[in-house]
């Protein structure tokens, strides 16, 4: 292959590269990483899995460790705002330099690998990041699963903590139609002895404590009735958890109470193997932890929500926290979900919980119909609408709350066109 030139040609072309056959183990991944020395194996890595909460977690626990002192990598996926937040180091994305480095180191070897074995678009960033972490000489990297785990591209390193967030149903033509198969694939990231914390889930907790004992792993689950004291704003939350009181989040949701109470136990076991994190730089960690498109405020004249859920969990949650505000003023949601999600139980949900929807679409291909959609409410006050500029024109007739949700991708161009519309 020739050498990429440009930052535009390489991530194009990164974009394109599609798996060649089903994957049925790591051994092509295993194979890729062994041709660069094993870049997964120079640094500590905290590897994250679940259905809905992975980043948020991931942002936590970069957040409290670096404040703690350490030289923090993060992998995560999909991106909101551009290719290279995928892979940061101490919250700064990487460069597009970087990214034609590593892509021509990678493709330099290419005539090394077998043309049904040449990484997919994941396996090929998954190895760049690694890459990239070693060279820049993190102390940990926080890893979060693409798809799942037990098949996932990450799942080749060897962690000193595995993490699952939620298990729910997604991705069922990939990890199971039951919540049981789900979970047994995202807990594929449990290594011997390696401990693993996890969210209280009754489904799966005879699950957890299988394989766990299988593989040797102390494990901590945490309680959610331990999570106290909850109170829930536009702009700020704030619990108790154990011995942290009057915990603050500039993340909404109860859920993000439980994401970080998951980080809070992520801590015990990382000082237990020799980290030096104090209860202060997990409370100022905490508070400092932002990310994009999870229920986030972004505009506050109209007031508007950006929340990323995408799959029946996802919007349940939403709805914990629509209730939650619902008593101070009236809540519109305007949805657009891809074709694939689950929209027949997604759009009941939200039909109940909101004074207003207005079903809308994104340009990504992945899109459904706002037709579609419109056709699948019972809401009284219903509206259809594909013109994002005549939308955000419309909420500002009135005070209510505005909330944007149903796809990633929807809520990645809606945060590009706010930011344009806030600089003219």
């Amino acid at each position: 292959m020739n050498k990429f030139e440009s930052i535009t040609e390489c991530i194009s072309w990164i974009e394109n590269q599609k798996r060649k056959h089903e994957k049925k183990d790591l051994n092509d991944m295993y194979a890729l990483c062994e041709l660069f020395d094993n870049p997964q194996d120079s640094f500590k890595v905290i590897h994250v899995a679940g259905t809905n909460g992975k980043g948020s977690i991931v942002s936590y626990m970069q957040s409290i460790l670096q404040v703690a002192g350490y030289r923090v990598g993060t992998f995560t996926s999909p991106y909101i705002e551009c290719f290279n937040e995928r892979i940061q180091i101490n919250k700064h994305h990487i460069k597009d330099e970087h990214i034609l480095h590593y892509a021509n180191m990678i493709i330099s070897k290419y005539d090394l690998i077998d043309d049904d074995k040449k990484p997919s678009f994941f396996s090929f960033i998954t190895l760049m990041s690694f890459l990239y972490f070693r060279d820049m000489k993190v102390d940990y990297a926080v890893v979060e699963c693409g798809i799942g785990g037990l098949l996932d591209d990450t799942n080749v390193v060897k962690p000193v903590l595995s993490i699952i967030s939620n298990v729910s149903y997604d991705h069922m033509n990939i990890l199971g139609d039951t919540i049981e198969e789900i979970a047994k694939n995202k807990l594929g990231i449990v290594k011997e002895k390696t401990p693993l914390v996890t969210i209280q889930n009754d489904q799966i907790k005879q699950l957890i404590k299988e394989k766990c004992y299988e593989m040797y792993a102390p494990y901590t689950v945490v309680r959610k009735k331990a999570i106290t004291n909850v109170r829930l704003g536009i702009g700020e939350t704030k619990f108790d958890y154990c011995e942290y009181k009057d915990v603050k989040l500039r993340m909404n949701g109860l859920y993000q109470c439980e994401n970080a109470s998951v980080a809070i136990e992520a801590v015990r076991f990382l000082n237990l193997q020799g980290a030096n994190i104090s209860k202060e730089n997990v409370m100022e960690g905490l508070s400092k932890t932002f990310w994009l498109g999870r229920l986030e405020l972004v505009s506050t004249r109209p007031i508007i929500i950006l929340d990323g859920a995408h799959n029946v969990d996802g919007i349940t949650r939403l709805v914990e926290y629509i209730e939650s505000i619902h008593q101070h003023r009236q809540v519109r949601l305007i949805l657009a979900i891809s074709a694939n999600k689950d929209k027949e139980h997604m759009i009941p949900l939200v039909d109940n919980a909101v004074d207003e929807i207005i079903f809308s679409s994104f340009a990504y291909k992945r899109s459904d119909d706002a037709i579609n959609l419109f056709s699948l409410s019972n809401h009284k006050n219903k509206l259809l609408e594909n013109d994002i500029d005549k939308i955000l024109e419309y909420i500002k007739k009135d005070n209510w709350i505005n909330i944007f949700s149903g796809s990633l991708y929807f809520v990645s161009e809606l945060r590009k066109k706010i930011k344009a519309l806030k600089n003219k």
